[in-house]
Parts: C-alpha cells; sequence; structure tokens
C-alpha cells in the first residue's frame, strides 16, 4: 500500500507576501512535489525584520501561524522556518512537537562539517550580531571566521559576487554562506559569479526539512503537548494560539 505524500509546513516570519512567494518558489523547485507545500506568512509584525525587536514580535507570530495553519489543515509533518535567523524556531518546536528547520542553524550546521573555516554573510548589521550568538550557541565559532553584512550593497548579483568574493579573500577563507529570503531569487546568479563558493543555506534547510518530514512519525492521540498544567491563565493571545498552548 502506498504511503500517503508528508507535509511541509512552511512559515515566513515577515508580513510581505512577495517574499512568501519567493520562499515557496524555492521550496517546490526543490522538492520538485516529493512533498505537500503548504506556505503560510505572519499576520503581524515587520515586512522586513531588521531588529531586535522586529525578532521578538516575529517569534510570537510565528507561533499564531502555526497555530493557525495546523489548525486549518491536516497537521504537518515537519515545519521550515523561511527566515535567516529562525525566529522562534525553539519555541515553535516545543509547541508543536513536529521538527521544525531554521534556513539559519540548517546552513550554518552544514558549513561547520566542512573541512575548513567559512564566512557568514547576511543582509542586515542587526543580524551579524544575533547570528554570531546563534554561533556561539551552537558551539561552532571554531568553523567560522565572521559574519558580515552586505546591506551597503545594490541588489545586484554582480555586485554581490564580486563583494562576498573580496570579503572571503580579506577573511582568508575560500567559502561563504549567504543568506536571506530576501536574496533567494540573486543567489544562483551569485553563485555562479562569485569567485570563492557561496553556499545557500535555503536549499539545505528545505532539503534537511524534507529529510525529517518523511522521518517523522505522527504522534499518537495520547501524546500530549499542552504548555499548561491547567491552572495557568492565557490572556491576549488569538483564540487558536491559545488553544495550541493548552494542547488542543
Amino acid at each position: 500500500m502506498r504511503k500517503p505524500m508528508r507535509r511541509l509546513l512552511v512559515i515566513n516570519p515577515n508580513t510581505s507576501a512577495s517574499v512568501t512567494e519567493k520562499i515557496e518558489t524555492l521550496v517546490k523547485e526543490e522538492t520538485n512535489n516529493q512533498i505537500l507545500v503548504e506556505t503560510v506568512t505572519a499576520d503581524f509584525g515587520f515586512s522586513y525584520i531588521s531588529s531586535r525587536t522586529a525578532t521578538a514580535i516575529a517569534a510570537h507570530a510565528v507561533l499564531d501561524a502555526a497555530a493557525r495553519a495546523i489548525a486549518e489543515k491536516t497537521t504537518p509533518d515537519a515545519i521550515l522556518l523561511a527566515c535567516f535567523g529562525d525566529p522562534g524556531r525553539e519555541a515553535l518546536e516545543e509547541m508543536t512537537g513536529l521538527p521544525v528547520i531554521g534556513f539559519a542553524e540548517a546552513g550554518l550546521l552544514a558549513a561547520s562539517e566542512l573541512s575548513s573555516q567559512s564566512l557568514v554573510m547576511t543582509n542586515g548589521a542587526i543580524w551579524c550580531d544575533m547570528l554570531w550568538e546563534l554561533i556561539l550557541k551552537l558551539g561552532i565559532s571554531d568553523r567560522i571566521a565572521g559574519v558580515h553584512s552586505i546591506e551597503n550593497v545594490a541588489n545586484d548579483p554582480a555586485l554581490i559576487a564580486r563583494y562576498v568574493s573580496s570579503e572571503a579573500e580579506k577573511a582568508g577563507v575560500d567559502r561563504v554562506i549567504l543568506g536571506g529570503a530576501g536574496l533567494i531569487p540573486y543567489l544562483p546568479e551569485v553563485i555562479a559569479q562569485a569567485s570563492v563558493c557561496v553556499i545557500d543555506p535555503h536549499r539545505i534547510a528545505i532539503q534537511k526539512a524534507v529529510a525529517l518530514a518523511n522521518a517523522h512519525e505522527p504522534a499518537t492521540s495520547e501524546q500530549d503537548h499542552s504548555l499548561t498544567d491547567g491552572k495557568m491563565n492565557i490572556k491576549g493571545l488569538s483564540p487558536l494560539l491559545t488553544a495550541a498552548l493548552k494542547g488542543a
């Protein structure tokens, strides 16, 4: 008997529908119809996440989006958190009991397994600090030469390729991890034109999410993911998120 196709929930933590479209296009291209994909966009927050405040709000929005998607559709087998910074990843995993893969963590861990150091680059100076904190948390700082921003470079693949190549040469490495959902459309050309190896963490994360979805064993009805003991009051959250936190 043929097994039903596994499901992947993809969440864009910012409120930009155009970014969601770019993410969905990449996911469907990478998965090649081998998995059922549902892509959702955060209902509230920032259209571009570029501060710690925006990141904190995005983490809440991610939980809310997951609760809504799971309540309205069949529970997925894995969740892809489509932001190179992974806001709310651990909380989302705790709330749902599902494998949750983030663009940043997946890309960084893959790079850490390679034979030499890599340079991480993204669009936004604040992300440099937050990504370095993630690198320290993952215990891979010896594998990463630094985190640099490309925010002062125009959205032109040739200019981005030249800049990342120059920064890699200055850092003494021959590999760059270039992440950020907004950069997805430019990455194929950047990879083709750069004089150093450019790793696409988004594709790595998608592949990992699909593998975990295919390996996932759906929860039985007896498993309880409630985060309350029945005595806690929850105020001000959406009804669906409140229900999810109570294990409904």
